[in-house]
């Protein structure tokens, strides 16, 4: 039975919201069983956002458990090692290498992980790590907002998501349209040739 767990980390203000819709839209377009849920979050930026999007051709319970998701696409360094747990053996993190330190954490001058400290605790779970630079990305295409999308890019270039590229750019349409629809589908395969580079 295919069926692919995803958990979604950041920070408020990143997109992590869009993303998991995104994903599940597609979903549905795929003709696949979708659940979509915000475990916890703050609508003020800056603030921890997670997400669980559980894809497959029969899906019941709408969390993933801790040690059972297929693959960890987080927008931000620290949310990455925060959602680590969610990650199963041999599963797959795909981190965007951006660092939004909290402010009271450099107020008080503590210290904030590396990304080389990052990628290490990663690679004791996960099979395969991935960074991505996805704000230089789409700052580049004049979208800095897409960032999110670029991860999408590279999630679906695994060969992991089960959703096609199709059923993803028809989820784009119905969220975005004008210069943001064609934005965004550029920004899709950016993060996608990236992936398509390390692999």
């Amino acid at each position: 039975m295919k069926r692919v767990d995803v958990v979604l980390s950041g920070v408020g203000g990143q997109g992590v919201l869009t993303l998991a819709a995104l994903m599940g839209t597609a979903a549905i377009v795929d003709g696949y069983d979708v659940r979509v849920s915000e475990v916890h979050g703050m609508a003020q930026r800056g603030g921890s956002v997670v997400c669980h999007v559980k894809i497959g051709e029969r899906v019941s319970s709408p969390l993933v458990m801790e040690g059972s998701a297929d693959m960890l696409v987080s927008l931000e360094l620290l949310e990455t090692a925060r959602s680590l747990q969610y990650l199963k053996p041999k599963g797959v993190v795909i981190v965007n290498n951006s660092a939004l330190p909290p402010p009271l954490s450099i107020i008080a001058g503590i210290p904030y992980p590396g990304l080389d400290a990052l990628i290490e605790d990663a690679k004791k779970v996960a099979s395969d790590v991935y960074v991505i630079n996805a704000n230089e990305i789409a700052k580049a295409l004049g979208s800095s907002p897409s960032a999110n999308v670029v991860m999408l890019g590279a999630a679906w270039a695994t060969g992991r998501l089960l959703l096609s590229k199709d059923s993803i750019f028809k989820a784009m349409a119905r969220a975005f349209s004008g210069r943001a629809l064609d934005v965004n589908k550029r920004a899709f395969e950016e993060g996608a040739r990236t992936i398509e580079r390390l692999l």
